[in-house]
C-alpha cells in the first residue's frame, strides 16, 4: 500500500505528518494488519517519510484510512520504530568500474543502507595502498541516502597483514585521513588470515580507528566465523569480545563452511551460520552482530581434481545450468542447494581467475530464494542487527524483491523450493524492482501513456515508486473508474492559507458540493489541505477564479510544459543546465512537478518549462 504523505502546519512553526491511505487501501486493510504495517514500515516507507520530514519540526505522525484517522504517534515514537524496523544492510563491492558498481548498487533499491567498496589495500611490506575513491560514485551514493564505508583488506596475504599490524599508529592515521579527504563513512576492516599472535595487534587497530574517526561514522570489522570455537590460526586473530567494545558491530562472514582445496559442501549451512551466531553471542550482544550472505557458490570436478571449490558467482551457476544437462536438489537439511551437471564436448565455462569449466561432470553447492530466506530469519529470531553481502555484482538480481522482508523476518514464501508468493489482491500489482510507472501502465495497461491514470487512481503526486508498494490499476474491477481521456482535462489551483475544499469548490467552479469531484480528480482520501500544494480542478466548469495565480484555462489546454525522463546521474541542477540553459534553474523544475525534496530517480519523469 502506497500513502500520500504530506505536512499540515500546527500554527507554531511545527507540523505534523500524514500517512493518507486510499478507499482502496481500507478496502484491502479489511484483511490486513494495518497497524502493524505502519509501526513497522518498510525501507520504501521509511525513507519517503525521512525525505518528507527532512529539515522541519515534525510533532505527531496521523495515519488516515479513507479519510478517517485511525491512529495518532508522536514522531519521537514513530522514527523510534522506524529504526527498529530498519535492519541494517550493506553489500561489499569488490569489481567493476564505478559505473559499473553505481548499476550494481541500483539494481538493489532501497534494499541497502551501506556500500563497501575496495579502496584500502596492504601491500606486501604491510603499507597501505589507496585505490583512489571515486568521487562519482561517492557522490550518486550520498544522493541515495547510502553511506559508502570501504573496507580495508590484505586478501588474504599474511605477510602483508603481519607487517601491517605492526604499525597501527601509522595505519590507522592514514585511513582516517582518507575518510575525511575523499568525504566517506568510515571503515571496514577485513584483515584475514594472519593468526592468534596478532590477536592484540588486531584490537589495537580498531580501538585506534574508533578514536580518530569521527563517531558518527563506521568503524566495523569483517571476522571469521567461528561455530567450532577455535583460539589458533586466523580464527585465533579475533578477540570477538574486545572487537565489539570499538567496533560499531562485528560483520561475521559466515560463508566458506566448505572452501577451495576442500571436500564438496554447502558454502553455508543453516547449522554452521546458526552455530557461528551462537558463538558469537557469548562474547557480544545481538545489536554488534551482522551475518554474512554469499552470492557466489563453490563447484567441483568429479571426473578429476582441476577445479575443486572453485568460487562462482551466482549468476554464473544459472547461466551453465541453463545450458548443461542438470540435476538440481533442495538439501533440507543444510538449507542449500546442490547442483550436478555436466559440461558437454565442445563447451566451455569462464567461473572467473581465468579458470574454465572444460567438458566433464561437476557438482556445484550455492543459495537460492529459499535458502537465504530462512538463513536471514536467523536475525529476526537472534534479534541481530542485520546483514552484509558479498558481493554485490554475482547475484541473482531478482532476491532484491524480497531482500529487505527476509532480513526484517518477514518471509515470502517465493523461493523456489517453497510455495509461492501469494496473489495480490484483485486490481492491485505490486511493484517490482526496475519497475518504472510507464513500464508498469505498459505491461499492465498496453499502453506506457496510461501511467497517469495510475497516478491519479493512487493519489500519487510525483513518478516516484518503490518495490513492494501496492497499486491500484484502472479497469480491473466494477469499482474502478473508467479510463479517463489522456489528454488533459483539468486546470491547476495552488492552495492558499485559510482554503478548505468546500471554498475551492465555491470559487472555481461555482458550487461547494463540487468539492468531491476535486477529491476525486486529485486522488485525496481526506479533505485536510497544505498550504502550497497544487490541486487540479475539473475545467469547462462554472465559476470564476479568485486566485490570481490560477486563472481559468481552456477544457482542452495547450500544456505549458514538455516531459523529460531522468537517467542515470542526473540531478536537478544538471537536468536543468542541459535543458533549460542554467543550472539555477532548477526550482522552476521543483515548483512545476511539486517536488518536496531535491531527491530524482532514473525512470522518472519531470514536467519542464517550455
Amino acid at each position: 500500500m502506497t500513502p500520500q504523505i504530506r505536512l499540515q502546519p500546527n500554527g507554531d512553526g511545527s507540523y505534523d505528518l500524514l500517512l493518507e491511505y486510499s478507499r482502496w487501501d481500507a478496502e484491502f486493510a479489511k484483511g490486513f494488519d494495518f497497524r502493524q504495517y505502519w509501526r513497522h514500515p518498510s525501507k520504501s516507507l521509511a525513507h519517503r517519510v525521512r525525505q518528507a520530514a527532512a529539515g522541519v519540526k515534525i510533532r505527531s505522525v496521523k495515519v488516515l484510512l479513507s479519510g478517517v484517522l485511525v491512529a495518532t504517534l508522536a514522531f519521537s515514537a514513530f522514527t523510534t520504530a522506524l529504526a527498529a524496523s530498519d535492519k541494517y544492510t550493506m553489500g561489499y563491492l569488490y569489481t567493476g568500474t564505478d559505473k559499473q558498481q553505481v548499476e550494481y548498487v541500483n539494481q538493489t533499491g532501497d534494499s541497502l543502507d551501506v556500500v563497501s567498496p575496495s579502496y584500502f589495500d596492504i601491500a606486501q611490506d604491510g603499507s597501505l595502498t589507496l585505490n583512489t575513491p571515486s568521487s562519482y560514485f561517492v557522490e550518486q551514493m550520498h544522493q541515495s541516502g547510502r553511506k559508502v564505508v570501504p573496507f580495508l583488506s590484505n586478501h588474504w596475504n599474511r605477510t602483508a597483514g603481519i607487517n601491517a599490524l605492526k604499525d597501527v599508529e601509522t595505519l590507522s592515521t592514514q585511513i582516517a585521513q582518507y575518510v575525511e579527504q575523499y568525504n566517506l563513512d568510515g571503515v571496514n576492516v577485513d584483515i584475514e588470515n594472519v593468526t592468534h599472535n596478532q590477536r592484540s595487534q588486531y584490537t589495537q587497530l580498531v580501538r585506534l580507528l574508533r578514536e580518530k574517526i569521527p563517531e558518527h561514522k563506521e568503524v566495523s570489522v569483517a571476522v571469521a566465523a567461528n561455530p567450532n570455537g577455535w583460539t589458533e590460526g586466523w580464527h585465533g586473530s579475533y578477540d570477538y569480545a574486545a572487537l565489539a567494545q570499538y567496533a560499531d558491530h562485528l560483520m561475521i562472514m559466515t560463508y566458506d563452511e566448505h572452501y577451495e582445496g576442500g571436500d564438496a559442501g554447502p558454502v553455508a549451512s543453516i547449522g554452521f551460520v546458526e552455530q557461528s551466531i551462537q558463538y558469537a553471542l557469548r562474547y557480544t550482544t545481538p545489536d554488534k552482530i551482522v551475518i554474512g550472505v554469499p552470492f557466489y557458490g563453490r563447484v567441483w570436478g568429479v571426473d578429476n581434481t582441476r577445479i575443486q571449490g572453485q568460487g562462482v558467482s551466482i549468476k554464473t551457476i544459472q547461466k551453465i545450468l541453463n545450458q548443461c544437462p542438470s540435476t538440481v536438489t533442495y538439501d533440507t537439511a543444510s538449507q542449500s542447494v546442490k547442483a550436478e551437471f555436466t559440461v558437454r564436448q565442445g563447451d566451455s565455462f569462464s567461473v572467473g581467475g581465468g579458470i574454465s569449466l572444460t567438458p566433464g561432470n561437476y557438482v556445484v553447492w550455492y543459495e537460492n530464494h529459499d535458502s537465504y530466506e530462512e538463513k536471514l530469519a536467523l536475525i529476526e529470531k537472534y534479534n541481530l542487527k542485520g546483514a552484509g553481502a558479498w558481493a554485490l555484482g554475482q547475484e541473482d538480481v531478482t532476491i532484491w524483491d524480497h531482500y529487505e522482508n527476509w532480513v526484517d523476518g518477514e518471509g515470502s514464501g517465493t523461493g523456489s523450493g517453497g510455495s509461492q508468493t501469494p496473489s495480490n489482491p484483485a486490481g492491485f500489482y505490486e511493484v517490482k524492482q526496475g519497475d518504472t510507472l510507464w513500464k508498469i501502465a505498459q505491461e499492465q495497461l498496453g499502453d506506457g501513456n496510461r501511467y497517469r491514470e495510475i497516478m491519479e487512481l493512487n493519489g500519487l503526486t510525483s513518478t516516484e515508486i518503490y518495490p513492494g508498494d501496492l497499486l491500484r490499476l484502472p479497469g480491473q474491477t466494477e469499482e474502478t473508474p473508467s479510463t479517463p481521456d489522456t489528454s488533459p482535462s483539468y486546470r491547476e489551483y495552488t492552495v492558499q492559507r485559510g482554503d478548505t475544499l468546500w471554498k475551492i469548490a465555491q470559487s472555481q467552479l461555482g458550487d461547494g458540493s463540487r468539492y468531491r469531484e476535486i477529491m476525486t480528480l486529485n486522488g485525496l482520501s481526506s479533505d485536510v489541505l497544505t498550504p502550497g500544494q497544487v490541486l487540479r480542478i475539473p475545467s469547462g466548469s462554472g465559476g470564476g477564479s479568485s486566485n490570481p495565480s490560477n486563472p481559468s484555462t481552456p477544457s482542452n489546454p495547450t500544456p505549458t510544459y514538455r516531459e523529460y525522463t531522468v537517467q542515470r546521474g542526473d540531478s536537478l541542477w544538471k537536468i536543468a543546465q542541459s535543458q533549460l540553459g542554467s543550472g539555477s534553474r532548477y526550482r522552476e523544475i521543483v515548483s512545476l512537478n511539486n517536488l518536496k525534496s531535491e531527491t530524482v530517480y532514473p525512470g522518472q519523469v519531470l514536467r519542464l518549462p517550455k
